[in-house]
């Protein structure tokens, strides 16, 4: 896909704390729309609002029923609709959305008219999943909460055993030392007992009230659709508070610790995941935070990177070895799925890598492959709708560029010197290893 084009999103407010923006972009045939709720986590809430996706989509007022949604959605012409709990920063974001064809595209006989019928339509359909779920005498239905809490303890349970990104989760908590921003989107699976459908239902109506929301849109028609809005009076369930604010100026992560942590868990597998959370102080907004990220790609970012290359290939220590960026806490997190009895040579190895980078041992070849590569992520990213709007969703949130020209644009001034700076600074923060065989636990 060409990309002639700036994309940039335009942004309007549609009423206290709630903005809207948009995309006018005719390489799609399809508009998509969503509904971001941008709740702080916090312990106490973060569990029953991550199910509050799978809830939304059992029914709602209008469409009590599963086969009432899919009526309506095929009555918009074979819509898809989607809800989920994701999380950017130290924020808790639940998206309610819908993908149709753009009205442009559809002959107006078959769909409605093309004069906005049909986005209001699919606006009040995105609305009501998220603030109109059916419910009970003031809460969600008991046979749908049972079911729908049992479904997401074994999506929780799914994802331990996916071990190298559940090791990675714990080495965030491990860091976070107990901060509720180091808890996932999902929640805490021990928390989910606790819950019940009355109290559910009033933490989410409390998250609609106090929340920032966004309301992203992409494809053609996307202006008449803020139009819409603006004429539109949003009713919430519960009274939203005269002031609603942002989240950019409480953005700023927790102190990572002064010395090393190290933590271990057992979990019986095949393989041991090792996590190391490496970093310089270098958040998103810091002048070298483009070199940052490329000392993530040459680390371990791709298949060119130090890791890969001698970790895997020259030691034959891991099944994988990778390193991704964790932008919000400014912390690389190399990662390797190794035998157990390869730990700490495995971990040496890696250190091995970050001293070189240290040194300034970092070759031409090494540079123009992880800007190439840096560049095709980014431009790969512009040809989603999805993409594209959780790139804009987090710059809105965490700041930042957001433009692919703007993401270019850094990445090509970025030198060999830059990425050195940035790697004379890095430390390791902590260390986690989920291990295969019971070994000796260490705090």
């Amino acid at each position: 896909m060409e990309h002639n084009k700036e994309t940039r999103f335009e942004t309007i407010s549609i009423g206290p704390g709630i903005s809207y923006h948009y995309l006018t972009d005719d390489r799609w045939k399809t508009l998509s729309i969503d509904v971001f709720c941008k709740v702080p986590i916090s312990r106490e809430t973060v569990t029953s609002i991550a199910l509050v996706p799978r809830l939304a989509k059992r029914g709602t007022v209008g469409l009590p029923a599963l086969r009432d949604i899919s009526r309506q959605l095929e009555e918009m012409y074979g819509a898809g609709m989607g809800a989920d709990a994701t999380k950017i920063g130290p924020v808790q974001v639940i998206r309610f959305g819908i993908d149709m064809p753009s009205p442009d595209y559809v002959d107006s006989n078959l769909l409605g008219s093309k004069d906005g019928l049909n986005l209001a339509k699919a606006m009040s359909f995105v609305w009501e999943l998220a603030t109109r779920p059916y419910l009970v005498n003031g809460a969600y239905p008991e046979d749908r909460f049972e079911t729908e809490r049992e479904e997401h303890r074994r999506d929780i349970l799914g994802i331990i055993n996916n071990r190298a990104r559940y090791a990675t989760v714990r080495l965030v908590e491990v860091v976070s030392q107990g901060e509720p921003s180091g808890l996932p989107a999902w929640g805490v699976l021990e928390d989910l007992d606790d819950l019940n459908p009355r109290g559910t239902w009033v933490t989410w109506a409390g998250a609609l009230a106090s929340s920032p929301i966004s309301i992203y849109a992409v494809g053609k028609g996307v202006r008449e659709l803020g139009e819409i809005l603006q004429r539109t009076s949003l009713e919430f369930p519960f009274s939203r508070f005269f002031s609603v604010q942002g989240h950019r100026t409480n953005i700023a992560p927790p102190p990572l610790p002064e010395t090393t942590l190290y933590q271990e868990d057992f979990l019986p597998g095949e393989q041991t995941v090792l996590c190391m959370a490496l970093s310089g102080g270098i958040t998103e907004g810091h002048p070298d935070f483009p070199a940052l990220i490329f000392y993530d790609g040459i680390l371990g970012g791709f298949p060119h990177s130090k890791m890969f290359r001698n970790v895997r290939e020259r030691e034959q220590l891991a099944y994988f070895a990778d390193t991704s960026l964790n932008s919000w806490r400014g912390m690389v997190i190399a990662v390797a799925g190794i035998a157990d009895e390869d730990k700490e040579r495995a971990q040496d190895v890696i250190m091995e890598q970050v001293e070189a980078m240290k040194s300034g041992d970092i070759s031409d070849e090494e540079m123009d492959n992880t800007r190439a590569g840096l560049l095709r992520r980014y431009r790969s990213e512009s040809d989603s709708q999805g993409a594209l709007i959780r790139r804009f969703l987090t710059q809105e949130i965490m700041g930042g560029p957001a433009t692919e020209a703007e993401l270019v644009s850094r990445i090509m001034k970025v030198t060999k010197d830059d990425v050195v700076r940035v790697a004379e600074e890095v430390q390791l923060k902590a260390v986690y290893a989920l291990r295969a065989k019971e070994g000796i636990h260490r705090e």
